[in-house]
């Protein structure tokens, strides 16, 4: 068996391929998916240049993004601990209750997804000494609870709540495409009204992250729906440019 695993491991490790500049590592499968990586890597400078000089942002490290084909319906996600990662299902997303709306997948994903690293990494000189004396962001891990606090020490804003970084995602990802996205989306304005119109309940901070997850019909939907109307309004009465300051971890945050 050790035998067997150790001719298998050479063949699927070569199937790796790395694609770096200056901010990027962009790992991706070759040869399948050689046409998407250069494309990829353009939409994550022309998203990386926007956000870095929105947020005044430049991270410590190179962000690592994977490119995968592992399911049938596109999607994406983001990490900072401990280090920063994005990871994309490359496949066309799903239209059956999805609210999702681009200009084009791979550009609209590398906006959002940015935004979470921004809104995640992004330290101040506090979490920097942190960081500096504990090697880095640390991971919570259930065999360590004092780990916890190690984590928020170097890494506070990972800790915010879901609506919190979705709805700053969709906000700027929208902002960035254009005007096309959840922001302004026909799907989240009819949900809205309709529950006003219906009387339905609308959940408060504490129960949107606790009763309001159990309710989804879809996984975290109510993170996206709650949290961009609250930051679209957030812009709308205090200006954009004060929904950036809070989003940011600049001095003084």
């Amino acid at each position: 068996m050790t035998l067997a695993a150790g001719a298998i491991a050479p063949a699927a490790s070569a199937q790796l391929a790395k694609l770096e500049s200056r901010d990027l590592r962009l790992v991706y499968i070759a040869p399948s998916e050689d046409y998407l990586a250069p494309y990829a890597a353009a939409a994550f400078r022309d998203a990386n240049a926007f956000l870095s000089a929105l947020f005044k942002y430049r991270p410590d490290e190179k962000i690592t993004v994977l490119l995968a084909d592992f399911s049938d319906n596109g999607n994406a996600g983001a990490s900072t601990i401990p280090y920063n990662t994005l990871r994309f299902q490359i496949a066309p997303m799903s239209f059956v209750f999805e609210t999702m709306v681009a200009s084009e997948l791979t550009q609209a994903l590398m906006n959002h997804e940015l935004v979470h690293i921004i809104a995640m990494d992004q330290s101040t000189g506090r979490d920097r000494f942190f960081r500096t004396i504990l090697g880095g962001k640390v991971m919570p891990i259930d065999a360590q609870p004092e780990s916890v606090a190690f984590f928020y020490l170097t890494s506070p804003r990972v800790a915010v709540p879901r609506w919190f970084l979705e709805g700053a995602a969709v906000f700027v990802d929208t902002w960035e495409n254009g005007g096309i996205g959840r922001a302004q989306s026909g799907y989240d304005e009819m949900v809205w009204r309709s529950m006003v119109r219906d009387g339905a309940r609308f959940y408060d901070p504490l129960g949107l992250a606790s009763q309001g997850t159990k309710n989804d019909f879809q996984v975290e939907a109510h993170s996206y729906l709650y949290g961009s109307r609250f930051m679209t309004w957030l812009a709308y009465t205090h200006s954009p440019e004060k929904l950036v300051q809070w989003i940011g971890r600049l001095p003084g945050s």
